[in-house]
């Protein structure tokens, strides 16, 4: 064949001519045939664009569906191929026995991933969540395959390798001690049990499940523990890089570790009271104020001189016990 190019607006366009005496160049030749043919017909045929019954018809159809399923096909097929992780399927077991072991759940790989998608969680949590469910912060042996930064995979103030499970854990410097006391108090305040906190209740959170003394799912604990529980993740993780990229190793003062917690979690209190108020062109609010009211009751700040229905108060905020620091809440409590 032979290549002939015209010269566009928008740069050449190239044809292929099919040579005399070529396969090609019959084909082309009943094709120009069957257009005349055509052409000269005034007869309207209809089609039959119908699927035989019983044909299966692989792939996703147009009109059926949105640009976010062709992306999440697209995704899965790409993730077939790809090789199982080690640090995420020695993640994924942790999850899935903590799960077992704490709430009683038997859960499967599937369950495991959607519950980052919780709606609980705001977007950047559920990506640092996610993101610690691969192992892939640059923290601990990311670093000891680098020349010359070896010193950044040890925590500064344990002289241990650092990882994930250290950071939100273990670590001894100030954060993650202290705002753990603090979720763990404002919890009390609504529930009898504050469940044990590990690497795998943290990645595990969004399938969190509490029921009440008829059985039935506590919705508002649920809710309630999946944002102590990711938020308070996230700070001490904010607070850790903070300390080390930001302060040269120097940690927070114990004040500045309760005010960010305390601020982080006022946020989405007021975050739920404002999505609860909106209203939506006559739709629901994005969250019933049913739910909210479910998730904060008997841990608000003086919630006694509260009316009932607290969603249109201007001034609401969590208890301020949970945020003091332990010495001062063993002052409080008559102790020491």
């Amino acid at each position: 064949m032979r290549r002939c190019g015209v010269k566009g607006a928008d740069g050449p366009t190239f044809f292929k001519v099919a040579e005399p005496g070529t396969t090609a160049r019959s084909r082309c030749k009943r094709a120009a045939a069957a257009a005349k043919r055509a052409a000269k017909t005034h007869r309207t045929e209809e089609w039959d664009m119908s699927v035989p019954q019983g044909t299966a018809l692989p792939g996703l159809g147009l009109q059926e569906n949105r640009q976010k399923h062709f992306y999440r096909a697209i995704r899965e097929e790409k993730t077939k191929k790809l090789p199982p992780r080690a640090a995420t399927e020695s993640r994924v077991e942790i999850v899935r026995k903590t799960a077992y072991e704490t709430f009683d759940r038997r859960v499967s790989d599937a369950e495991i991933w959607a519950s980052f998608g919780a709606k609980d969680f705001l977007p950047r949590v559920s990506q640092f969540l996610w993101k610690s469910m691969h192992n892939t912060h640059r923290v601990g042996s990311y670093w000891t395959h680098i020349p010359e930064c070896g010193d950044r995979a040890i925590c500064g103030g344990c002289e241990v390798l650092e990882d994930m499970n250290h950071i939100l854990t273990e670590c001894e410097c100030p954060g993650q001690k202290l705002i753990w006391e603090a979720a763990s108090s404002l919890w009390l305040e609504k529930q009898p049990q504050w469940p044990e906190v590990t690497l795998g209740s943290i990645l595990g959170s969004g399938l969190a499940e509490f029921r009440d003394d008829k059985g039935k799912v506590d919705r508002g604990a649920q809710r309630l523990y999946r944002i102590l529980m990711s938020e308070s993740a996230y700070s001490i993780w904010l607070l850790r890089n903070d300390r080390v990229i930001n302060r040269d190793g120097e940690p927070a003062t114990n004040e500045e570790i309760t005010n960010k917690w305390k601020f982080a979690i006022n946020q989405r209190l007021q975050m739920d009271k404002l999505l609860a108020n909106r209203p939506r062109k006559g739709k629901r609010p994005a969250l019933t104020p049913k739910l909210v009211l479910a998730t904060w009751s008997n841990t608000l700040d003086d919630e006694q001189s509260l009316p009932a229905d607290w969603l249109k108060e201007p001034r609401v905020l969590v208890g301020s016990r949970a945020f003091q620091t332990p010495s001062r809440q063993r002052n409080s409590r008559g102790i020491g």
